[in-house]
């Protein structure tokens, strides 16, 4: 998880990219590190510049999340890649929002 964090907040860099996408589909099972690293992760891409989408959460995992008191705060949620998509557009479509 720290090498994905590294590795992409240099492609958000590199890229100036506007949005993230971070699929949680294969995620099983998930502990406090992992929900922790998470939140940072998409944290850390919003401080550089790009909306994190956290998509493909399952209810087991949302569930321990939960019970593990992680928070993931304003970070945007959507059941599955296509819906996190398209949240992107809608939001592209509106324009940037301000920082």
């Amino acid at each position: 998880m720290l090498c994905l964090q590294e590795d992409l907040s240099a492609r958000i860099v590199d890229t100036a990219a506007h949005a993230v996408v971070i699929d949680v589909t294969a995620l099983d099972p998930v502990d406090t590190f992992v929900g922790r690293r998470l939140s940072v992760i998409a944290s850390v891409a919003n401080l550089l510049g790009a909306r994190p989408v956290l998509v493909g959460m399952r209810p087991a995992v949302a569930l321990t999340l939960v019970q593990l008191g992680v928070e993931l705060g304003d970070i945007t949620k959507a059941r599955d890649l296509d819906s996190g998509l398209r949240e992107l557009g809608a939001c592209a479509a509106k324009g940037p929002a301000p920082r």
